[in-house]
């Protein structure tokens, strides 16, 4: 309950920063604020056939869209994107290990042409964790790798955790496990309170979604372009791709799914069990991530019984877009192990 407070209290605070601010901006500009760039037609990056082909499956009740590539008869690599994301983030993992894996990369729950539920409630972390349970015996498999980020690694933490007959090995990037990151913000972290401010707004209903849409979806580049969240390697994830997110999440409706897994996160938790997580698993950390501190990938020991943490210098919250080559490494030596 009484966290259930002080989220409570965040979210006021936070929320009322956020509407100054942005009353602030459409006074400064109304015009640029306000305006919107239609997006009919999917930009030629997203159309790419090196990348796989699209599918649908249906899984927990909900019809997926996922792109999958390589060998149907290889073991299957699941991958699961984070937020503001989709299947696309995967793209240099798709190449790589499509090799040797049948790689499969979903669109979550409420995401791009994935279906969309409208409950709120519908976006707690066991319902997510349940549409994950379900897909693997959808796509034909018994088992996967499960390879996770930001949100996605919420998702799969929850999955290793009650169903790890699923899991033959685990990879997270840039999320802790839920355990460690309470233990964290309730350490005293006022840091980790600070860079999590965007969660505490997310509470509020539709403010968030207007907010990401003004001056045409400018939050989206300055997520992955701007000078204190993006990306640092252009190379790997140049401005112009961009356009692929904005064109996703300009959609009606395409935000407040996805922003229902926050509005969720507080109220409706999983509770994991109070064992430690027996599967393998990786723990990769893009260290100058500014929503995530790194000192809590070091932290993970008492949580995971068979733990490897790599540590990716000079490299952002985005690591597998930001720094593919260093991830695709750790993750075949992890593999290969």
């Amino acid at each position: 309950m009484a966290a259930i407070v002080v989220c409570f209290v965040l979210t006021g605070i936070f929320g009322s920063l956020t509407v100054l601010h942005t009353v602030a901006r459409i006074i400064w500009s109304p015009w640029r604020a306000l305006t919107k760039q239609r997006r009919d037609a999917p930009p030629s990056c997203l159309l790419d056939p090196s990348l796989g082909t699209h599918n649908y499956v249906t899984a927990n009740g909900l019809k997926f869209h996922y792109v999958s590539s390589g060998d149907k008869t290889k073991p299957l690599m699941l991958f699961l994107h984070g937020f503001p994301e989709f299947w696309f983030s995967w793209r240099h993992q798709i190449k790589e290990f499509s090799k040797d894996y049948h790689v499969v990369a979903i669109d979550m729950r409420g995401y791009n042409e994935t279906e969309r539920p409208t409950k709120r409630s519908d976006y707690a972390v066991d319902i997510l964790r349940k549409d994950i349970i379900d897909l693997v015996p959808a796509l034909g498999y018994k088992t996967c790798i499960l390879v996770a980020h930001d949100w996605g690694g919420a998702v799969a933490w929850a999955v290793a955790a009650k169903n790890p007959e699923l899991v033959e090995k685990l990879i997270v990037m840039n999320c802790p496990h839920p355990r460690i990151f309470r233990k964290f913000v309730n350490g005293g972290s006022i840091g980790q309170i600070l860079k999590s401010n965007y969660m505490f707004t997310f509470q509020l209903p539709w403010l968030p979604e207007f907010v990401i849409g003004l001056h045409d979806y400018q939050a989206l580049y300055d997520c992955f372009q701007g000078k204190k969240m993006g990306v640092h390697n252009k190379a790997s994830f140049p401005p112009s791709l961009v356009e692929a997110y904005k064109y996703v999440f300009s959609k009606p409706g395409a935000l407040t799914g996805p922003i229902n897994y926050y509005r969720c996160m507080f109220t409706r938790p999983s509770k994991l069990p109070s064992g430690p997580l027996m599967v393998p698993t990786l723990l990769i950390w893009g260290d100058d991530d500014a929503a995530l501190d790194k000192k809590m990938a070091d932290m993970h020991t008492s949580v995971v019984s068979n733990l490897t943490v790599k540590h990716i210098s000079n490299c952002s919250h985005w690591v597998q877009q930001d720094t593919p080559e260093a991830v695709n490494h750790y993750m075949r030596e992890f593999l290969n192990s």
